[in-house]
Protein backbone atom coordinates (compact mmCIF):
# COMPACT_ATOMS: atom_id res chain seq x y z
CA UNK A 1 0.00 0.00 0.00
CA UNK A 2 1.47 3.36 -0.83
CA UNK A 3 1.96 5.70 1.81
CA UNK A 4 0.80 9.52 1.65
CA UNK A 5 3.08 12.20 0.71
CA UNK A 6 3.98 15.09 2.98
CA UNK A 7 1.00 17.24 1.49
CA UNK A 8 -1.25 14.25 2.06
CA UNK A 9 -0.35 13.62 5.57
CA UNK A 10 -1.10 17.56 6.31
CA UNK A 11 -3.92 17.29 4.92
CA UNK A 12 -5.50 14.13 6.87
CA UNK A 13 -3.44 15.79 10.15
CA UNK A 14 -5.18 19.18 9.47
CA UNK A 15 -4.82 22.10 12.01
CA UNK A 16 -1.96 24.08 12.87
CA UNK A 17 0.41 20.85 12.89
CA UNK A 18 -1.18 19.89 9.67
CA UNK A 19 -0.30 23.61 7.44
CA UNK A 20 3.09 23.24 8.78
CA UNK A 21 3.62 19.67 7.39
CA UNK A 22 2.20 20.85 3.94
CA UNK A 23 4.10 24.28 3.84
CA UNK A 24 7.27 22.46 4.45
CA UNK A 25 6.04 19.91 1.60
CA UNK A 26 5.69 23.11 -0.73
CA UNK A 27 8.92 24.34 0.04
CA UNK A 28 10.66 21.12 -1.13
CA UNK A 29 8.77 20.17 -4.11
CA UNK A 30 9.52 23.86 -5.21
CA UNK A 31 13.10 22.79 -5.84
CA UNK A 32 13.20 19.23 -5.92
CA UNK A 33 9.82 18.08 -7.16
CA UNK A 34 7.64 17.30 -9.91
CA UNK A 35 4.87 20.29 -11.37
CA UNK A 36 2.06 17.84 -10.64
CA UNK A 37 3.01 16.88 -7.14
CA UNK A 38 3.76 20.76 -6.19
CA UNK A 39 0.20 21.50 -7.86
CA UNK A 40 -1.38 18.73 -5.32
CA UNK A 41 0.67 20.54 -2.43
CA UNK A 42 -0.29 23.84 -3.22
CA UNK A 43 -3.83 22.74 -3.30
CA UNK A 44 -3.86 21.14 -0.10
CA UNK A 45 -1.72 23.83 1.14
CA UNK A 46 -4.69 26.27 -0.27
CA UNK A 47 -7.63 24.17 1.19
CA UNK A 48 -5.80 24.08 5.02
CA UNK A 49 -5.39 27.96 4.39
CA UNK A 50 -9.02 28.69 3.94
CA UNK A 51 -9.94 26.22 6.71
CA UNK A 52 -7.66 28.14 8.93
CA UNK A 53 -9.66 31.51 7.58
CA UNK A 54 -6.39 33.01 5.97
CA UNK A 55 -7.87 34.00 2.49
CA UNK A 56 -5.37 36.11 0.96
CA UNK A 57 -2.97 33.42 1.51
CA UNK A 58 -5.05 30.64 0.58
CA UNK A 59 -5.92 32.75 -2.97
CA UNK A 60 -1.84 33.03 -2.81
CA UNK A 61 -0.74 29.62 -2.66
CA UNK A 62 -3.99 28.35 -5.24
CA UNK A 63 -3.34 31.06 -8.01
CA UNK A 64 -0.01 29.71 -8.20
CA UNK A 65 -0.89 26.03 -8.05
CA UNK A 66 -3.06 27.13 -11.09
CA UNK A 67 -0.29 29.09 -12.58
CA UNK A 68 1.56 25.31 -12.84
CA UNK A 69 -1.46 23.46 -13.83
CA UNK A 70 -2.03 25.74 -17.00
CA UNK A 71 1.90 25.78 -18.09
CA UNK A 72 1.48 21.95 -17.89
CA UNK A 73 -1.97 21.89 -19.71
CA UNK A 74 -3.30 19.71 -16.83
CA UNK A 75 -7.37 20.14 -17.02
CA UNK A 76 -7.62 18.73 -14.00
CA UNK A 77 -6.23 20.40 -11.87
CA UNK A 78 -6.89 23.69 -13.79
CA UNK A 79 -10.59 23.04 -12.53
CA UNK A 80 -10.18 21.96 -9.26
CA UNK A 81 -7.68 24.51 -8.49
CA UNK A 82 -10.47 27.34 -9.86
CA UNK A 83 -13.08 25.62 -7.69
CA UNK A 84 -10.92 26.09 -4.66
CA UNK A 85 -10.25 29.66 -5.60
CA UNK A 86 -14.26 30.18 -5.59
CA UNK A 87 -14.34 29.13 -2.49
CA UNK A 88 -11.57 30.99 -1.24
CA UNK A 89 -13.45 34.46 -2.54
CA UNK A 90 -11.46 34.79 -5.18
CA UNK A 91 -12.69 35.93 -8.51
CA UNK A 92 -13.45 33.98 -11.67
CA UNK A 93 -10.33 33.26 -13.74
CA UNK A 94 -10.17 34.20 -17.38
CA UNK A 95 -9.20 31.62 -19.93
CA UNK A 96 -6.27 30.50 -20.18
CA UNK A 97 -4.28 32.98 -22.53
CA UNK A 98 -1.00 31.40 -23.52
CA UNK A 99 -0.23 28.26 -25.37
CA UNK A 100 -1.63 26.59 -28.62
CA UNK A 101 -5.19 25.96 -26.44
CA UNK A 102 -5.89 29.77 -26.36
CA UNK A 103 -5.38 29.69 -30.02
CA UNK A 104 -8.47 30.69 -31.66
CA UNK A 105 -9.32 28.70 -34.65
CA UNK A 106 -8.42 31.64 -36.88
CA UNK A 107 -5.41 32.11 -35.56
CA UNK A 108 -4.25 28.58 -35.89
CA UNK A 109 -5.11 28.19 -39.44
CA UNK A 110 -3.12 31.71 -40.45
CA UNK A 111 -0.05 29.91 -37.99
CA UNK A 112 -0.14 26.86 -39.91
CA UNK A 113 -0.01 28.89 -42.95
CA UNK A 114 3.01 30.70 -41.92
CA UNK A 115 4.64 28.01 -40.59
CA UNK A 116 4.57 26.56 -43.83
CA UNK A 117 6.58 29.59 -45.57
CA UNK A 118 3.44 31.32 -46.63
CA UNK A 119 4.00 35.23 -46.55
CA UNK A 120 1.39 37.52 -45.02
CA UNK A 121 0.05 38.31 -48.39
CA UNK A 122 0.06 34.97 -49.59
CA UNK A 123 -1.98 34.15 -46.59
CA UNK A 124 -4.13 37.06 -47.25
CA UNK A 125 -5.30 36.35 -50.00
CA UNK A 126 -5.62 32.29 -49.49
CA UNK A 127 -7.45 32.78 -46.54
CA UNK A 128 -9.86 35.90 -48.55
CA UNK A 129 -8.80 38.21 -45.35
CA UNK A 130 -7.34 41.83 -45.38
CA UNK A 131 -3.57 41.91 -44.89
CA UNK A 132 -3.89 44.23 -41.71
CA UNK A 133 -6.29 41.48 -40.12
CA UNK A 134 -3.65 38.36 -41.04
CA UNK A 135 -1.08 40.77 -39.17
CA UNK A 136 -2.97 41.17 -36.30
CA UNK A 137 -3.80 37.39 -35.85
CA UNK A 138 0.29 36.73 -36.00
CA UNK A 139 0.80 39.52 -33.76
CA UNK A 140 -1.64 37.97 -31.03
CA UNK A 141 -0.47 34.59 -31.70
CA UNK A 142 2.74 35.17 -31.38
CA UNK A 143 2.38 36.74 -27.85
CA UNK A 144 0.09 33.40 -26.71
CA UNK A 145 2.73 31.62 -28.22
CA UNK A 146 5.53 33.20 -26.85
CA UNK A 147 7.52 33.46 -30.33
CA UNK A 148 9.41 36.09 -31.67
CA UNK A 149 10.11 35.04 -35.15
CA UNK A 150 7.79 32.60 -37.69
CA UNK A 151 10.98 30.14 -37.95
CA UNK A 152 9.71 29.07 -34.19
CA UNK A 153 6.16 28.87 -34.65
CA UNK A 154 5.91 25.14 -36.09
CA UNK A 155 7.91 23.70 -33.61
CA UNK A 156 5.46 25.82 -30.58
CA UNK A 157 2.68 24.51 -32.77
CA UNK A 158 4.00 20.62 -32.77
CA UNK A 159 4.72 20.75 -29.28
CA UNK A 160 1.40 21.64 -27.57
CA UNK A 161 -1.63 19.91 -29.23
CA UNK A 162 -4.51 22.40 -30.59
CA UNK A 163 -7.68 21.85 -28.95
CA UNK A 164 -10.69 21.43 -30.90
CA UNK A 165 -12.13 24.91 -32.23
CA UNK A 166 -14.52 27.22 -29.80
Amino acid sequence: MRRPGPAGLGTATGGRAGLATVEQAVALLRTAGTDPELIAALAAHGRLLVAAGHLTAARGALREAARHAERIGAGRWCAVVAALLAAAGARRATASQTGAHALTGSERRICALAAQGHSNPEIAALLHLALRTVETHLTNSFRKLGVRRRTELAGRLAAEPAVPDR
